[in-house]
């Protein structure tokens, strides 16, 4: 089972100024998805997983400051995984172990036949 992983930033909420600063990022807004290129529901769908997000950016004293439109989605992408104490690894592996569980439940509900 190979999966696809895309990482999406929705929205970055900014500071208008602070102090001498414009467009302060304050907080990401993110998603990953992994898609299974194997895994198939019912309906032939390939099964997915997605989390999501918020990570909080502090600029202390303008050293870690970045100016909005020089913002890359992979400076994003480090901020979630610090703040997450993750490595991208250690995500996709969740992922792929929630896309596992839809595809072959370690529980199923049922009821009896009778009812």
């Amino acid at each position: 089972m190979a999966n696809t992983y895309t990482w999406s930033y929705p929205q970055l909420d900014t500071a208008p100024t602070e102090g001498d600063l414009s467009d302060v990022i304050k907080t990401i807004h993110w998603r990953i998805t992994a898609v299974s290129d194997s895994e198939q529901d019912a309906d032939d769908n390939y099964l997915s997983a997605t989390m999501y997000g918020t990570t909080g950016v502090e600029v202390d004293d303008g050293a870690d400051f970045i100016e909005f439109n020089s913002v890359t989605q992979d400076w994003c992408k480090a901020k979630v995984l610090a703040d997450m104490a993750q490595t991208e690894e250690e995500v996709q592996a969740s992922l792929d172990s929630q896309i596992a569980e839809m595809a072959s439940p370690s529980i199923v509900g049922k009821v009896p036949s009778s009812w």
